[in-house]
C-alpha cells in the first residue's frame, strides 16, 4: 500500500498554531482553559527569547537562542514549581522547535540543546513532549481539549511525514518506528496506524494489521480529508476478517464473518455501482453464508432488484449469480433480465440467463439469449449447448410423438455443431475502460489438424454499435492445446464485445 501525504495533513501544516484558550489573557475573562506563561518572571522574559529565536536570520543563532532558554528553564526548576502547567507549555514550545531543527534529530544529547547537566546524556525529544503536554492536563484537566491540539504540532507533523516516506519507499522498520512515535505524541490522526497496518501486512501480522486498520477508520471519523484514507482501510480491513474467517472454524468463523459482512456493507455503501460493487457484493454474501445467516443474502442484491435501471450489467449480473446461489430462482431471473435490458450484448448475462429459464423449466425462452449468446460468442462450447438443453428440456415434456422427435432431432444438431468446432474458445478476462477496452481469449484446438487462426474482435455499445476492433493471429495449436490470445482498441464507451467464428 503506498498512500501520499493527503490534504488534510497538508492543512494542518499550515495550521499548527497555539489555541488561543491555551493562554490567560490579562484583563479579560479568564478562558475554560487558563495557562499563564508569565509567572514567574523567568517565563515571562522567554517569550521575548523565542521571538528571537524565530527571527534568527542564521541556523547558528535560533541554536543560540534555544539553547539559553533551555538553559533557563533547566536552572533552579523549582522556581516554577507553583505553574506547572505555565513551566510545561513554555518547555513544549521549545522542544518543538527543537524536533524541527535540521540536523538535530528527535534523540540529541542534553549538551546540544543547552543543558548543563550531564550534557553526554541523551535526550529524547518525544518522550518529554509527551510527558510535558500529560502534565499540563495533571495540573489544568480543564486544558484537556487544547492539549490534544498542541499535540498536533510540527514534531508531530515531522515525525507522521516520515512514517509515511518510509512505508512508502519499503523501508518497514523505520516506517514502523516513526509511526509508533507520532502515536505517542498524538492518537487523533489516522496516518501512523495506516501506515503500521501496511507494515503489518507486509510482516504477515494480519491481527495486528486488521487492529490498526479499525483505528485508522476510527480515527478518520466524518472528516473527509481522510475519505481515501477510511475507504482503503475498511476494504483491506473487510477482505483481511473475511479471508481470515475462511481459514477458521466454528464460532470463530461465524463471529470473523458477522464482522467482515458489517465491513463490506459499509463498503458496497461507498459506491453502489462503482467499478469494484460487483465484487464486494460477491464478498458480502460469501460473509453472511460463513456467518451462517443465509437468509440475510438477498439484501446483498435488495437495491438491485428494486431499481435494476440504475445499476451497471456488471453489477446486475452478479446479483443474479448471489441469488442463484441463494436458490432465489425468480430474483436471479429479475436481475439477469436486468443486466440484458441494460447491455445486450452482455455475454456472462445472456448466459446465465438461459440456464436460469432452464432452472425453471422455461425451455422455449431459452433460445432468445442463447441466439445472442451464439451471435457474439460463436466458438464457445457451453453456448451451443444451451440450445441443446432447450431441445432436451422440451422433448421430454412434451407427449405428441411427432415432437419428441423433432426436438430430439434438434438435440442432436446442436450437439454435434458443439462437438465439430474446431477449436473451442473460452473468456480470460473483458475490461472496458472510458475510452479503451481489452478482451482475452483462451483458444483450444478441438480438430484432429493444427489450427491457425485469424481473429477479429469488435468492441461494441450499449446499442450494438461496433466503437473499436482489433484482429489477431493465433497458431499453429496442436488438438488439446491451448493459447491466449489478447485484443486491445481504443472503443470510447465499450460495454461488450463480439468475435467472428472460428473456422
Amino acid at each position: 500500500m503506498r498512500v501520499a501525504f493527503l490534504a488534510g495533513a497538508v492543512a494542518l501544516a499550515a495550521s499548527v498554531v497555539v489555541p488561543e484558550a491555551v493562554v490567560a489573557q490579562p484583563g479579560g475573562v479568564a478562558p475554560v482553559c487558563n495557562i499563564d506563561p508569565n509567572s514567574p518572571k523567568e517565563l515571562a522574559l522567554l517569550s521575548l527569547s523565542f521571538q528571537k529565536a524565530r527571527a534568527a536570520a542564521t541556523p547558528e543563532d535560533r541554536k543560540k537562542g534555544l539553547m539559553a532558554i533551555m538553559k533557563e528553564l533547566d536552572t533552579k526548576p523549582e522556581r516554577f514549581a507553583k505553574n506547572l502547567s505555565g513551566y510545561n507549555y513554555t518547555l513544549s514550545q521549545a522542544l518543538v522547535m527543537w524536533a524541527v531543527e535540521p540536523g538535530v534529530g528527535f534523540m540529541p544529547t542534553r549538551g546540544t540543546l543547552g543543558l548543563a547537566t550531564n550534557p553526554a546524556e541523551a535526550y529524547d525529544l518525544v518522550a518529554h513532549l509527551d510527558t510535558a503536554f500529560n502534565t499540563i492536563v495533571a495540573t489544568t484537566p480543564s486544558c484537556a481539549n487544547e492539549v490534544v491540539a498542541l499535540r498536533q504540532n510540527d514534531a508531530w507533523l515531522a515525525l507522521t511525514r516520515r512514517a509515511l516516506d518510509a512505508s512508502n519507499t519499503g523501508q518497514l522498520d523505520s516506517a514502523d518506528y516513526y509511526a509508533t512515535r507520532s502515536l505517542r505524541l498524538s492518537k487523533e490522526s489516522p496516518y501512523p496506524h495506516y501506515v503500521m497496518a501496511n507494515v503489518s501486512n507486509l510482516r504477515k501480522d494480519v491481527p495486528a494489521a486488521m487492529g490498526h486498520w479499525k483505528e485508522v477508520i476510527r480515527a478518520s471519523g466524518s472528516d473527509t480529508s481522510y475519505r481515501e484514507l477510511k475507504n482503503s482501510s475498511l476494504y483491506y480491513l473487510a477482505s483481511s476478517q473475511l479471508e481470515a474467517a475462511q481459514s477458521a472454524k466454528g464460532e470463530e468463523q461465524k463471529a470473523m464473518a458477522r464482522e467482515a459482512a458489517v465491513n463490506l456493507k459499509a463498503l458496497l455503501a461507498l459506491a453502489p455501482d462503482g467499478a469494484d460493487a460487483p465484487n464486494t457484493m460477491n464478498s458480502w454474501s460469501e460473509a453472511l453464508n460463513l456467518a451462517g445467516d443465509s437468509a440475510s443474502v438477498p439484501t446483498v442484491y435488495a437495491a438491485l432488484l428494486a431499481a435494476p435501471g440504475n445499476f451497471s450489467d456488471f453489477a446486475l449480473t452478479m446479483g443474479g449469480v448471489i441469488a442463484t446461489r441463494a436458490n432465489k430462482t425468480e430474483d436471479a431471473r429479475a436481475l439477469f433480465e436486468g443486466a440484458v435490458a441494460k447491455n445486450p450484448a452482455a455475454r456472462d448475462a445472456l448466459r446465465n440467463l438461459a440456464a436460469t429459464y432452464y432452472a425453471k423449466d422455461e425451455f422455449k425462452k431459452m433460445f432468445d439469449p442463447t441466439a445472442k449468446l451464439v451471435a457474439i460468442d460463436p466458438n464457445n462450447f457451453d453456448a451451443w449447448m444451451m440450445y441443446a438443453y432447450a431441445a432436451q428440456g422440451i422433448a421430454n415434456s412434451t407427449k405428441v410423438p411427432a415432437e419428441k422427435k423433432a426436438w430430439t432431432d434438434s438435440l442432436v444438431k446442436y450437439r454435434t455443431l458443439a462437438d465439430g468446432l474446431p477449436a473451442k474458445v473460452e473468456v480470460t478476462t473483458f475490461q472496458r475502460a472510458t475510452a479503451s477496452a481489452q478482451l482475452t481469449l483462451s483458444v483450444e484446438q478441438q480438430a484432429a489438424a493444427p489450427g491457425t487462426y485469424s481473429i477479429t474482435v469488435e468492441f461494441l455499445d450499449p446499442k450494438g454499435a461496433v466503437v473499436g476492433t482489433d484482429t489477431q493471429s493465433v497458431g499453429p495449436i496442436k488438438k488439446g492445446e491451448k493459447k491466449d490470445v489478447t485484443f486491445k482498441a481504443a472503443a470510447p464507451g465499450a460495454t461488450a464485445y463480439r468475435y467472428k467464428p472460428l473456422k
